[in-house]
């Protein structure tokens, strides 16, 4: 290869990967967009169904936010079927969650969708210190909450229809 060729193949593969980001990031997911599909399990290792009967999607990506989730749902799960709860534990290393994580998680009576991977959550909706409410309706977004306490995650189930 000669010199030329190969200063030409470099900077256009620089080119490409500084681009990259601008055609395979999606947009935001807002008001009015589709949930895109959410291939996940659950502690049990079996398929979350996130379907057309979903009226409230919980996400979180820290434990912090996911500790007080999980005391408002084992409060009040009974109370919101149509709830599913999806946590991102993909930066938690596999040995930590299969030896702590995962079975406390199972003493639970409602099941948590767990993204394992990042990409398969990259599209959700999320702020540092919060819990992203995505309120659905046939599949569709109709308002997006980021709320911060568990009294105000309470009343954001309370508000779903």
């Amino acid at each position: 290869m000669t010199p030329l060729i190969r200063q030409l193949a470099r900077r256009t593969l620089c080119a490409a990967l500084a681009l990259t980001p601008l055609w395979t990031s999606a947009a935001p997911l807002e008001p009015g967009a589709e949930l895109p599909p959410l291939k996940l399990n659950d502690q049990y290792d079996k398929p979350v169904l996130i379907g057309p009967a979903t009226r409230v999607l919980l996400f979180t990506t820290e434990k912090s936010t996911s500790d007080w989730v999980i005391k408002a749902l084992s409060a009040k799960a009974s109370e919101h079927p149509g709830a599913v709860y999806v946590a991102d534990i993909s930066a938690m290393p596999s040995a930590i969650a299969r030896m702590f994580a995962i079975p406390k998680l199972r003493e639970l009576s409602f099941p948590v969708g767990l993204a394992r991977d990042a990409a398969a959550v990259a599209e959700l909706p999320r702020r540092a210190g919060s819990v992203s409410v995505l309120h659905l309706k046939l599949g569709r977004v109709t308002k997006l909450q980021f709320v911060q306490t568990e009294a105000q995650l309470l009343q954001a189930l309370e508000l779903a229809p």
